[in-house]
């Protein structure tokens, strides 16, 4: 409450209004001749007709339409002929709703596609990327992709809409206002910046019959929120509030601290309402023109049955629908059909022009008939050139908003994940990319193509392909770093097996040497045998299997005479007693 003495403006409840030019005064100018000299400019005011939000919602339902209003339209009056009396004859009514079809067309196109990030430092690190990472599957578990479609459907159907970024208990989340649901918004204007000083939202609360029950209105400005209420407690504070405000008849109810370093609203407005409304007059002579072919069709369409001869006037008295009549004719009599004019043919060119017009002047294309199987994506393009252009100028219209709701969410979502001053510092470019029908095959081919040149990253490729995720760059590092590894693996099993194999063969290897040996020391053993004629066989020492001989074995006896120590040294080796001699 600190704050609220930079509250004093005007009224606070007010907007400026939608509205659609009229034809009065078109040209009227006087006409001048001669020179052409310096001259004021003249004062030409430009005739409007105020329209309200709530009948941009009586467009979009097919029940609200003017066709169906009895008062602009009216009945048929007719008189009986028998007894003179007068009667309705209701007319048919059909109401359309291209309003829905040009709506769905328009948001597909411009919210097909998820919004886009980029890193745009100079250096990408691995830092960076990972901030990159958190901040784009934020975007994604918090569901900002929804927000954005819901902004954009209210702009598209009611004129404008806002979204509002709070947070509670440390946690960031958003709320989306729009006229389709009750909320009425005012928002107010720096006049020197042009930027959003404080957000006024007007809403009620009814009970099940529809009865109003409680009347709010919501403000933000830059630091605190305040709700007032038409029955609250008055207070000395809250009296100077509302005179502040000059908000008759509501008093503050609550006023807290929002948390954010900005308003926490992104609002936008198109001034020339939804986006039907330069084919609105075409949709409304198109159910017009429709609604009188189903009248002709009414009156001419079943053919006329004549009788002629005697005892027609009685058979004409009957009643001859819903089955099938036996007539009797006289000999002179006659039965035939009445030959119709059939106004069916120019009906149908009046309606298919003015459906084509109604496209055109929504840029919104009809969905057209393939005959081929694969198309390719220029083709795709051309077909839908016309929804492509009006996205393109959407995306440039709406980037003023984006850039709002992503600093909302990246300081509220900073403010939960801890990151807000990593947010702050990291260059992530944003943008939205118009979706158009195209062939995905065709753009991976091209993408693929692109990497084998050259002159294209794998990673611009991994954040282009229609197949990847937020981190999809992230998932692809860490699959080839676990292939890596696996690689290392492997080479070091490999590296393991030979060495092993390595060993076994040295081992098979000393078997065999010592194997010839044994059999070379059995042949002399042999000889020697032979030649003493049974004289004692000098005593000759073999090698065990695996092993190697380390001189003296165990067992045999010191001749010597030398003393060992427990290293197996004996006292003069290494010229021991010498310097112990000279020392």
């Amino acid at each position: 409450m600190e704050n609220i003495e930079k509250f004093k403006v005007g009224e606070l409840l007010v907007k400026k209004p939608f509205f659609r030019t009229i034809s009065t005064g078109v040209y009227d100018h006087p006409v001048i001749s001669g020179k052409l000299n310096m001259a004021p400019v003249p004062n030409d005011n430009v005739e409007r007709k105020l329209v309200t939000q709530e009948d941009f919602l009586r467009e979009l339902d097919p029940l609200g339409h003017a066709i169906n209003n009895r008062e602009l339209f009216p009945d048929i009056w007719r008189q009986n002929e028998e007894d003179g009396k007068w009667y309705i004859e209701e007319i048919p009514r059909y109401a359309i709703s291209y309003e829905l079809i040009i709506l769905t067309k328009h948001l597909t196109h411009l919210c097909g596609n998820d919004v886009r990030f980029e890193l745009s430092d100079k250096k990408v690190t691995d830092e960076t990327n990972e901030i990159y990472n958190n901040f784009v599957l934020g975007w994604a578990n918090k569901n900002m992709e929804i927000a954005w479609y819901k902004l954009c459907k209210s702009v598209k159907s009611t004129g404008d809409g806002a979204i509002i970024g709070f947070l509670d208990n440390g946690k960031f989340g958003w709320k989306v206002l729009s006229f389709a649901n009750g909320d009425i918004l005012y928002p107010h204007y720096d006049k020197y910046t042009g930027k959003l000083k404080y957000f006024a939202r007007k809403f009620s609360e009814y009970d099940e019959t529809g009865v109003q029950l409680k009347e709010y209105v919501e403000v933000w400005d830059d630091t605190n929120y305040y709700r007032f209420a038409n029955n609250a407690k008055a207070n000395n504070i809250v009296d100077k509030v509302k005179n502040l405000f000059k908000v008759s008849g509501f008093e503050l109810e609550e006023s807290r601290r929002h948390g954010f370093e900005m308003i926490p609203v992104a609002y936008y407005r198109d001034d020339f309402g939804p986006c039907w409304t330069f084919s609105q007059e075409t949709i409304e002579n198109y159910e017009i023109a429709f609604s009188n072919l189903a009248q002709s069709n009414h009156d001419f369409g079943l053919p006329i049955m004549y009788l002629k001869g005697e005892g027609s006037e009685e058979v004409s008295s009957r009643d001859l629908s819903y089955a099938s009549k036996i007539m009797l004719l006289p000999t002179d009599g006659e039965i035939g059909f009445v030959n119709k004019q059939d106004a069916s043919a120019a009906y149908k060119t009046e309606i298919d022009k003015l459906e084509e017009l109604i496209y055109k002047q929504s840029f919104a294309v009809k969905t057209p008939e393939l005959k081929s199987g694969d198309t390719p994506g220029v083709s795709l393009k051309i077909m839908y050139s016309d929804a492509y252009e009006k996205a393109m100028i959407d995306s440039n219209e709406y980037d003023e908003v984006l850039d709002t709701l992503v600093d909302i969410y990246s300081f509220g979502y900073g403010v939960e994940s801890g990151n807000q001053l990593a947010f702050r510092n990291t260059n992530i470019r944003h943008y939205i990319e118009p979706y158009i029908h195209r062939n995905e095959t065709e753009l991976t081919t091209n993408l693929n193509t692109s990497v084998v040149g050259g002159f294209l990253s794998k990673q611009t490729a991994s954040e282009k392909s229609p197949y990847a995720t937020p981190n999809e760059w992230e998932r692809i590092q860490r699959e080839n770093k676990e292939e890596q590894q696996h690689e290392l693996l492997l080479q070091e099993e490999k590296v393991n097996i030979q060495n092993d194999a390595n060993v076994e063969m040295q081992e098979q290897l000393a078997d065999i040497e010592v194997q010839k040996e044994e059999k070379i020391i059995q042949a002399q053993e042999t000889t020697t045998a032979t030649e003493d004629n049974g004289k004692t066989k000098p005593k000759v020492s073999r090698k065990r299997k695996y092993s190697v001989a380390t001189g003296r074995g165990a067992g045999r006896p010191n001749k010597s005479g030398r003393k060992y120590d427990e290293n197996g040294n004996w006292e003069g080796r290494q010229n021991w007693d010498n310097w112990n001699n000279t020392h």
